[in-house]
Parts: C-alpha cells; sequence; structure tokens
C-alpha cells in the first residue's frame, strides 16, 4: 500500500502541521491536520503563518515573540546565528 499525502508540513513547536489547500480560483480552502484532527482555515495560504494560526486556534493561545522565533528556525526561515 502506497500513501500519498499531498500537503505542505510545517513544525510549530511540538508539532507537525500538515497544510492542504485547494486553488478555487477567486479563493483558497486551507485545512490544517494536526494529531489526526482537521481544523479549516478558509482562504489561507498554505504557508507557516497558516501553521501558526492552526496551533495558536487549536492550543487557546499565541505564540511568544520567543516561541514564534523558534518556529521560524525549526522551519529553516531563520538563521539560528541572527
Amino acid at each position: 500500500m502506497v500513501l500519498y499525502r499531498d500537503c505542505t508540513t510545517f513544525k510549530v513547536l511540538d508539532k507537525e502541521i500538515h497544510l492542504y489547500s485547494e486553488d478555487l480560483g477567486h479563493c483558497r480552502n486551507t485545512v490544517a491536520e494536526m494529531d489526526d484532527f482537521f481544523h479549516y482555515l478558509g482562504n489561507e495560504t498554505p504557508n507557516v503563518a497558516a501553521a501558526i494560526l492552526a496551533w495558536q486556534e487549536v492550543n487557546g493561545r499565541e505564540l511568544t515573540s520567543e516561541e514564534f522565533r523558534q518556529v521560524l528556525v525549526d522551519n529553516q526561515l531563520l538563521s539560528q546565528a541572527i
């Protein structure tokens, strides 16, 4: 059996977040999968900002500045040296 996952994956703190997105021409439908649960994000681009939004909605809090920076480092969007 072959499992095919057509998504974009980001790591936000302790979670892997898989973003599935469909471009409908005039908008997008984006869904985040986290811990085998799906969360509808609506018209969001499947990027690290959407992954952070999903994490914050599920956890009921915003990331701190330090956590936000760590997410960027973990996803190779910011050098750890900076």
